[in-house]
């Protein structure tokens, strides 16, 4: 249920309800296939076999994989890369992104010029725009 996943070398993963005889909860059905496709997503389920990191990586349930004792530090790490860029825009661009999988692309191309019209309005695309001009980097105060 995250939005990006990055997980040290040792990691084991599984959807294992089946084990115990009981079904995928907390909308799992409806997550995995979306994040490993629906063949991947359906042998995991219908077995309960346990994945390890690399095939984790290799399926997609997994962006990044580090070594254990550096799980932490890159998780901040890649925080602090996206903390850097304009609330409002990785906000909306996380809506606009949940958004666009239960839709037809002329729907998002929609939502996606409307999400465009406010974020020209914000002053942080101003002090992109200007930081850009003034080849600095920029500032963000989420306005």
């Amino acid at each position: 249920m995250c939005d990006i996943r990055i997980a040290g070398r040792s990691a084991r993963f599984a959807e294992s309800f089946v084990k115990v005889g009981i079904i995928p909860g907390d909308g799992g059905a409806w997550l995995l296939p979306r994040v490993v496709g629906d063949s991947k997503a359906r042998e995991m389920a219908f077995t309960g076999d346990m994945l390890d990191a690399e095939q984790a990586l290799a399926c997609g349930l997994v962006s990044q994989l580090v070594d254990d004792e550096d799980l932490l530090p890159a998780a901040r790490a890649l925080a602090d890369r996206i903390a850097v860029n304009p609330p409002h825009a990785v906000r909306m661009t996380k809506r606009l992104m949940n958004e666009a999988q239960g839709q037809s692309l002329a729907a998002v191309l929609q939502m996606s010029a409307a999400f465009q019209a406010i974020a020209h309005t914000t002053r942080d695309h101003l002090e992109a725009a200007t930081a850009f001009a003034e080849k600095r980097k920029p500032v963000f105060e989420g306005r």
